[in-house]
């Protein structure tokens, strides 16, 4: 699969770092949402799409794999010398929509969050660390293997993943909306993000990007 980046914006230079950075992990969602904020506005596509339909700071085509873990991933890991100021990560659909429960009602309110150091929504904990209790279409797509189930459970996914054992919880962000500072994101080396995307870089829907979800939280030190 062949990777390609365009920048549309000529005014931007797109080799510096900016202040903040929307990363948009994108398949076919509209994306008039983010109109509003497309000179900030880094749109990896997974789908057949050429390119966008106006002009953003950056389109950047990906191979379908890993869900939007991957796609954070891929982002940290290519950019991590030249990370923004503040990096808002959000799916292709407006977190004011249908995930408005899990998410800050806009991508703008997510950096003036992080300029507080709320770097998501905080709805509940995770503990327990056996296998996820997927329901609706997630169980359904793990029975009929659209899902590729993980070879380890939650805990076992943490302690590879940090080297540590679990503790009795952490904080949860879901839906896949997240922002963090440049300064959060370095506190693990790219190795580390190296080693996540290895997780989640060969199915289009393996579980462990669902683990991911559980643990952005974690990974960005997000508190309550």
């Amino acid at each position: 699969m062949q990777y390609f980046t365009r920048t549309h914006n000529a005014s931007n230079n797109a080799s510096s770092a900016l202040d903040y950075e929307i990363v948009i992990s994108h398949y076919n969602e509209k994306l008039d949402w983010m109109k509003p904020l497309a000179d900030h506005s880094h749109v990896y596509h997974k789908g057949k799409d050429k390119g966008p339909s106006f002009d953003v700071y950056k389109w950047e085509k990906l191979p379908n794999v890993g869900r939007e873990a991957h796609t954070y991933l891929y982002h940290i890991i290519h950019n991590y010398d030249k990370l923004a100021d503040i990096t808002v990560f959000l799916q292709g659909t407006d977190p004011g929509g249908e995930h408005r429960y899990w998410c800050f009602a806009s991508a703008m309110e997510f950096v003036q969050r992080a300029k507080k150091h709320q770097y998501c929504n905080i709805r509940q904990r995770y503990g327990g660390w056996g296998r996820i209790r997927h329901l609706g279409k997630w169980l359904k797509s793990l029975q009929n293997g659209q899902m590729r189930r993980a070879n380890l459970t939650m805990g076992e996914f943490y302690t590879a993943l940090f080297g540590t054992k679990p503790p009795d919880g952490v904080p949860v962000c879901l839906a896949g909306c997240i922002s963090a500072s440049r300064e959060n994101l370095r506190r693990f080396p790219v190795t580390f993000y190296e080693k996540a995307i290895s997780f989640v870089n060969d199915h289009s829907n393996p579980e462990e990007a669902h683990y991911f979800e559980r643990l952005w939280a974690t990974i960005i030190n997000a508190k309550k």
